[in-house]
């Protein structure tokens, strides 16, 4: 194995959950499991996560809707649906959710661990990520939804947690208008132009309340924003 992963496991029921739990962690991979979307919301909040490992029938939200959100948070992570659908309109949905890899059940341990190894060897290295953590002056736990900084915390919302995550690992933290629209999955008019700044103005005043200087996004004139404080992504 090339790499310790941290990574979730997300999947109802108990038995599988475990074994797969404990396959990984004999593997040497720091793994925790979970019973459903809400938890990762609930305990995962500060935790670095590698590879999201989730089933599609969830008590709550689904997997589709999990694994979109995950992605949107943590662009660069992993994620593996272990499923009992095996249609290809299931596999399709799958993988335009975010998945990197569709296994259907019952899936052979050595096919897990060899796809998680795939996975693993696409992963960023620790001096590929966005941020230098030793100059982080700002923490986001996208899952948790919240901003931490020097002088607190603060909770974000959805589009918040989008909006920060998109510009901290986007080239030179800068974004254009249209590139978070489209991010947040709206068009580029002047409805959703004007809504985006009024959203960008609140963000700034959350960051600010934790240590932020004033300008941490600036706008960049006719063409979008830019991040100028250093914020490391959870």
């Amino acid at each position: 194995m090339s790499a310790r992963l941290n990574i979730i496991v997300v999947e109802d029921h108990d038995d599988l959950r475990d074994s797969l739990v404990e396959l990984l962690q004999d593997k040497g991979h720091h793994t925790i499991g979970l019973s459903c979307a809400e938890d990762m919301d609930d305990k995962v909040g500060k935790v670095s996560i590698d590879l999201l490992i989730v089933d599609l029938n969830l008590p709550g939200e689904d997997g589709y809707s999990l694994t979109r959100r995950f992605r949107a948070a943590q662009p660069k992570a992993g994620i593996i649906m272990v499923t009992a659908r095996h249609k290809l309109a299931d596999k399709v949905q799958g993988y335009e959710s975010g998945a990197d890899i569709y296994l259907p059940k019952p899936v052979d341990p050595e096919e897990l661990l060899a796809a998680v190894n795939a996975v693993a060897r696409k992963l960023p290295s620790q001096q590929g990520q966005t941020v230098d953590e030793a100059q982080t002056s700002l923490t986001l736990h996208a899952l948790g939804m919240k901003l931490e900084g020097p002088l607190g915390v603060e909770k974000l919302n959805d589009n918040e947690v989008v909006i920060v995550s998109a510009l901290a690992r986007a080239p030179g933290q800068r974004l254009e208008a249209w590139q978070l629209l489209q991010t947040l999955g709206q068009s580029m008019d002047d409805a959703s132009k004007s809504s985006l700044e009024v959203r960008i103005v609140r963000l700034r005043k959350k960051m600010v309340q934790v240590g932020a200087e004033k300008g941490c996004i600036s706008n960049v004139r006719n063409v979008g924003y830019q991040l100028c404080t250093p914020v490391a992504v959870y």
